[in-house]
């Protein structure tokens, strides 16, 4: 093993081989700049030495390394006793070019002073290795200045090293063939420091004709000057001393450590430089070349006293390294330098090499460290890291007065509105005063300091109600939502579960609402059910007022058939039934859920023929057209379906007059709702079919007789507390009602089933049929949430009056459009939205039925419509005073659908046309009561 170039650390296989090897050795460890041209190699005067390529590896090494992370050659001269150790990667500017992108990507995610100070500690950990088991040590720059970001490196090296010399006595000791002297000074020596330049002044550069001449006389004072600059700058910051022993490293006394290397540029590139040659000599006349090597010539006359000189590295280098196989180094200087020894050892290889791998796992790799080497690290990091420490240090003490901030004048419990608003006022206190790399992590560090004290008995529930108000209350266990309403998510990591206290939800919010009938108004609290928002609310109420005792129609509800009744559960939206579409341009089909008996008011359910509603009413459809049935009706009760549609013409109304069979109810098919599963929310279009609501969100009442109403005087503050002045008044809407009857039906030409006394002999006679008018009363009421009412006279005006309380408005705007469910109340200057709550209607005293078949539509762009239950229209009593309460919160399968808070979102629900017909008024015979 002549010349042997090897990486650390060693392998089992090299330390096996050369464990015989005694010869003392020097080692030489060369690290510092390198230009981009060098490509990453420093020492590339070595190769010049031996002549052959020693470090040229080194570039595929330096560029193939992603994340910069230093790398140390080791080059074993047998014959000389010499090892070479180069170091390799961070601050070579070869390897920053060539991982510039992973670099960058890097800095983006961490931030530059965290990348630059990671490169920095990785770097120095390196130098701490050299300098504990080197001898001289070869600074590189490519220009001839010192740096000074190396004095930070000096400093930060000497104030570890001495935290680890128990660390470094104890590995020592494990090793064998290490000395004692070298055990207890834990390195070889006080390691010489040498500086080498790549380049030197241009005046004192060597031309490639000048290549074997001796230095320039200046450059030997620029070197001497330089050694002056480096050797004061080095005593100011105390990195070296007059004892040599006592510091991380020594410069000599009495030779040379600055060398300028004069040598010409080397060329990389022999064509370009061959090109340019020849261009240059072209374009020069033959006598300006001859004056240029007179001028040669004189300048080798004037320098002939320096042709017994020698200018090379190679000398300059081997002169420290004879120095150290003589005698070794002794650089103490001052008074103290005789009674000081100085301690110097040249090891057998063998025993370096198994030294160099030890320590080369306690500093680079930093493998198995006590916690003592813990501590020097972090040491290390601290003293190079200096812009962290000032941002450690200044975040440290601005993060309490931040603190503070959010806790001036906190609320026992708050929402996360007000707590985020408090977090934005700490980070802009931070701000103003915090700096450096570490900002960001102590920005998340006051962020969940503020989140924890929030969350340690702070919290507010803020579960949303069903009119979108969070709860007041602290965080508590207990209360229920309906729908996909649910508790925001929050970070319960301190949060104990067990020591929540159990109450119900409350907004704080309180509303004023009339009851079913409208005679009294109550306060009630803001509602996180659809139960309380739509029933317990007025069944209170009813308790308290008439509306509990009088006449009603029961809506279709769940009745359980066994103690184990559950919600039905509903993983997936049903699919969509074939069907038509409303005037709104929605899907709808007639959905059975339960009915009542023709104007039974016990809410008995008994079977009849499915009408479509919409249809019905508008008349859109064609009457022979097959629609697919759902219920599993045939088509002949379809036909018989068909058979008893009334048809609405502007204001008249036709109603066909048929005998049907008594028989063909009875066989109709009767679709029976689940007794075990209940629907859990409320009734809609889109609802399965088979299931029914626990409870009833409508209510449908019977005032009493149709002379409670007057028109002359409207409804009285008294019995309807809360209406505005000059809109409690109903609406009068006169319709023409047309009676056609089946031309084979026999009983409308026998002159028994003739009265002469009817009204409608008194109308107008058509052959087949009979027309007669009905005047009907109608109101749609609305309620703001401060208990102020109001009758609306069209979709888009409130009901006024004239001066003398004549209404001049009729009720066909009202019954012929949709009605918005949400209208600005004229309470205040900043008006409430007011939200469409009762219909009232007074019948006539006439041989026909007026029927109401409500359907609410609460969101604007489509969604479900929200029905009664029934499949027929409901039929009302004839001349008496009805009063039909809509839900107070409509919630559908995706949550509540919440009342606007700006008036300009208004019409985003309605109440459909056709909730108002006329229907045909039969005895227990199917004959026409007149």
């Amino acid at each position: 093993m002549k010349y042997k170039k090897i990486s650390l650390p060693f392998d089992e296989d090299f330390i096996s081989s050369i464990q015989n090897n005694t010869k003392p050795t020097i080692i030489v460890s060369i690290f510092g700049k390198s230009s981009l041209v060098s490509k990453s190699c420093k020492a590339r005067f070595v190769n010049d030495f031996y002549d052959r390529p020693i470090f040229n590896s080194s570039l595929v090494q330096a560029t193939s390394n992603s994340k910069l992370q230093s790398s140390i050659e080791c080059f074993y001269d047998e014959p000389g006793g010499i090892v070479y150790l180069h170091l390799t990667g961070t601050f070579d500017s070869h390897s920053i070019t060539q991982n510039i992108d992973e670099l960058s990507t890097e800095i983006e995610e961490k931030g530059f002073l965290r990348v630059w100070s990671s490169l920095k500690y990785n770097y120095a950990c390196s130098l701490l290795f050299l300098f504990n088991v080197s001898h001289i040590l070869v600074l590189t720059n490519p220009v001839p200045v010192f740096d000074t970001s190396y004095l930070s490196y000096f400093k930060a090296l000497d104030c570890s090293r001495s935290k680890f010399l128990n660390a470094i006595k104890s590995t020592l000791s494990k090793i064998p063939n290490v000395s004692t002297s070298w055990m207890e000074n834990t390195r070889l020596c006080s390691p010489r420091l040498l500086f080498y330049y790549e380049t030197c002044p241009n005046e004192f550069k060597k031309t490639n004709r000048q290549t074997n001449a001796p230095c320039h006389p200046g450059l030997k004072k620029a070197e001497h000057s330089l050694e002056d600059q480096i050797y004061c700058i080095l005593r100011k910051r105390r990195i070296i001393s007059n004892i040599s022993t006592h510091s991380i490293f020594a410069i000599p006394a009495n030779q040379e450590y600055v060398f300028m290397d004069d040598s010409p540029d080397q060329v990389l590139d022999w064509d370009e430089f061959l090109t340019n040659s020849l261009i240059n000599l072209c374009n020069s006349s033959s006598v300006e070349i001859k004056d240029r090597f007179n001028d040669c010539e004189v300048k080798e006359d004037i320098e002939k006293d320096f042709l017994n000189k020698s200018h090379n590295i190679k000398k300059f280098l081997f002169d420290h390294i004879d120095v150290a196989f003589k005698k070794g180094f002794d650089d103490n200087i001052g008074r103290h330098a005789i009674t000081i020894p100085n301690y110097f050892e040249a090891p057998a290889f063998g025993t370096w090499c198994l030294v160099a791998n030890e320590m080369y796992n306690l500093f680079v790799l930093a493998n198995n460290l006590d916690e003592e080497s813990k501590i020097a690290m972090e040491t290390l990091r601290s003293v190079l890291d200096i812009d962290t420490n000032f941002s450690e240090r200044r975040c440290r003490k601005v993060q309490p007065i931040a603190m503070a901030a959010y806790q001036e004048n906190l609320p026992s419990h708050y929402n996360r509105n007000y707590h985020d608003t408090k977090v934005a006022q700490a980070l802009s206190v931070f701000a103003q005063h915090a700096r450096g790399p570490l900002l960001d992590d102590y920005i998340q560090i006051l962020v969940q300091d503020c989140d924890k004290l929030w969350q340690s008995g702070r919290q507010m529930c803020e579960t949303l109600s069903l009119t979108g108000n969070p709860c007041t209350q602290p965080l508590h266990k207990g209360g229920t939502v309906d729908g996909p309403i649910k508790e925001p998510e929050q970070d319960d990591n301190h949060i104990n579960r067990d020591e929540l206290l159990i109450m119900e939800h409350s907004s704080s919010v309180m509303y004023l609402s009339a009851c079913n009938c409208g005679h009294k108004q109550g306060t009630r609290e803001d509602p996180f059910t659809i139960r309380t928002a739509n029933y317990d609310f007025y069944q209170i109420m009813a308790n308290d007022c008439v509306c509990g005792c009088l006449d009603r129609i029961n809506f279709p509800v769940f009745q359980p058939s066994t103690q184990d009744y559950r919600a039905a559960q509903l993983f997936a939206k049903p699919p969509v039934i074939a069907g038509r579409k409303n005037s709104a341009g929605l899907l709808h089909t007639p959905t059975q859920m339960g009915h009542t008996q023709v104007l039974s008011l016990g809410g008995v359910f008994a079977s009849c023929h499915s009408v479509d509603p919409i249809n019905e009413i508008l008349g859109e459809a064609s009457r022979n057209r097959e629609v697919p049935d759902r219920q599993g009706l045939t088509s002949v009760e379809l036909t018989n379906m068909q058979k008893n549609e009334d048809v609405i013409s502007g204001n008249q109304i036709v109603i066909r007059v048929t005998d049907t069979d008594g028989d063909t109810k009875d066989k109709s098919l009767v679709r029976q709702p689940s007794t075990t599963e209940y629907l859990p929310g409320m009734l809609h279009t889109e609802s399965p079919n088979s299931f029914l609501p626990q409870f009833p969100s409508w209510s449908l009442v019977c005032l009493g007789s149709s002379c409670l109403y007057s028109h002359n005087i409207g409804l009285q503050e008294t019995q309807h507390p809360g209406f505005l002045n000059s809109t409690a008044y109903l609406l009068p809407w006169d319709v023409t009602v047309r009676l056609e009857h089946h031309p084979r039906d026999r009983y409308w030409n026998s002159d028994k089933n003739k009265i002469n006394s009817s009204p409608i002999q008194r109308g107008r006679k058509t052959k087949g049929s009979r027309e007669f008018s009905v005047k009907i009363f109608i109101g749609v009421e609305y309620e703001c949430p401060r208990g102020h009412r109001f009758m609306c006279s069209a979709p888009d005006k409130i009901l006024t009056t004239a001066g003398n309380g004549i209404v001049k408005e009729n009720g066909n705007k009202v019954s012929n459009s949709d009605m918005p469910l949400y209208f600005p109340c004229p309470c205040s200057s900043a008006p409430l939205i007011a939200q469409l709550m009762r219909i009232h209607v007074v019948t006539p005293k006439a041989p026909v039925h007026v029927t109401l078949n409500p359907m609410v539509q609460p969101e604007e762009n489509g969604g479900p419509i929200f029905v009664t239950g029934f499949d027929t229209p409901i039929e009302l009593t004839q001349s008496t005073y009805w009063v039909l309460r809509l839900p107070y919160v409509y919630a559908g399968d995706r949550g509540p659908y919440l009342p606007p808070k700006d008036p300009s979102q208004i019409g985003q629900g309605k109440l459909l046309k056709g909730v108002y017909s006329v229907a045909e008024a039969t005895t227990d015979n199917n004959k026409l009561n007149i």
